[in-house]
């Protein structure tokens, strides 16, 4: 049966906001849109005047669903041991999120309907995972990005040892350099008649997507100088690259825009925290996105705070972001930029991910009344509430 939500201010992501407006919902999509649209006949009509309706919120670069106690070795999932070789392109964080992990609805109540969920760990961590925060048929795309970190620990925990960043751009180019000679020889590297090659066939495979352009490579980099480090790289060997986490990637922001490169941005690290990020600034959010970069406002922390996705938005915007990239940056611009077209927008034929919120969703004093993802009502209680209530008595 159709459901119809009746009289709020629609974000649709592409144009205006809609005033009075009509969704309309039949299944798992959105069936029609529109601020004269009347409801169809026999569907539940759902008076949400005065609402706020955006699409559902996407964390990207987030460890949800793999991470409960970072302390507790059980509860870390998506990573290998330190002691495991620092290229594992074939590791997957789809085989390890848990839908019932307890920082998802933490995430949900925090207006976040999708997220990308990273592997973690080495230099060649592993594929991303894009998921819906459903309890059932979670899973978009098993492989929706390979994520590389540049100065990663090579093999122990604690920082990276001196020489760290060097050695990352060693191992990736001779890692890609090896992908290359393999796309060639896969017959002959199989039947050991090519030379022996520094990673393995399960990891090349992978790798072999990412030169094809079938795999974009998240690249989590924040000094300049790396990015354009990173920037030479994808030009050499065609890679689609987007640049997480980009501290200073508004002093390049040119070059990223002639390479067409998206930043996913963690607003939050806006200070100068390591000397990686000498120049990090609250403004690189709008910088870049005037100079004409794709930018994305990353959830990059601990999974225990993806909630407060909206406010680094909402602090993007006091620092000069205009509010409809700041928006689109948690909603459409993800969806775009991992190729999952479908979310992102409110538009017929979209997947029905969408948040009501009884006011500004960019203000810390609102918050989500009611979700819908793919097209299921979900609930916004979380342990913490249930917590709060029983001792309140």
């Amino acid at each position: 049966m159709a459901i119809a939500l009746v009289g709020a201010t629609v974000h649709t992501g592409q144009g205006p906001p809609l005033e009075n407006a009509t969704i309309v919902i039949d299944g798992a999509r959105v069936h029609a849109v529109g601020a004269k649209l009347r409801p169809p006949d026999g569907a539940t009509v759902i008076d949400v005047s005065g609402m706020v309706i955006t699409p559902g919120l996407v964390a990207v670069g987030t460890r949800l669903g793999t991470l409960d106690v970072e302390l507790e070795s059980a509860s870390v999932e998506a990573t290998l041991p330190p002691s495991a070789d620092p290229v594992r392109a074939a590791l997957r964080a789809a085989d390890t999120w848990n839908p019932a992990s307890l920082t998802v609805p933490i995430a949900r109540a925090g207006g976040i309907t999708s997220a990308l969920v990273m592997p973690e760990g080495g230099q060649i961590s592993g594929q991303a995972a894009w998921v819906d925060l459903a309890e059932k048929e979670w899973l978009r795309r098993g492989s929706a990005a390979l994520r590389v970190e540049i100065g990663a620990p090579l093999a122990a925990t604690g920082p990276p040892p001196a020489g760290a960043r060097a050695a990352s751009f060693l191992r990736l180019r001779e890692s890609l350099a090896d992908a290359r000679l393999y796309r060639g020889n896969r017959g002959p590297f199989l039947t050991n008649k090519l030379r022996a090659l520094s990673i393995s066939a399960a990891d090349l495979d992978v790798l072999d997507r990412a030169l094809a352009r079938d795999l974009i490579v998240a690249v989590e980099v924040d000094r300049a100088s790396d990015i354009l480090t990173v920037i030479e790289l994808a030009n050499e060997y065609a890679l689609r690259v987007v640049i997480v986490g980009g501290a200073e990637a508004w002093l390049v922001a040119g070059e990223l825009a002639r390479a067409e490169i998206p930043v996913a941005l963690d607003a939050f690290a806006d200070l100068p925290s390591s000397f990686s990020a000498l120049r990090s600034r609250p403004d690189s959010a709008a910088l870049l996105h005037s100079a004409g970069v794709r930018v994305i406002l990353a959830d990059l922390g601990s999974p225990h705070f993806a909630h407060r996705l909206r406010q680094s938005a909402g602090n993007a915007v006091a620092a000069g972001l205009p509010y409809d990239a700041a928006l689109a940056s948690i909603t459409r611009v993800p969806a775009a930029v991992f190729g999952i077209a479908d979310t992102g927008t409110i538009r017929a034929g979209a997947v029905a991910n969408l948040v009501v919120w009884n006011g500004d969703p960019l203000e810390v004093t609102t918050w989500a009344e009611r979700m819908w993802i793919r097209g299921q009502e979900v609930p916004l209680e979380t342990r913490q509430d249930l917590l709060t209530r029983r001792y309140r008595q």
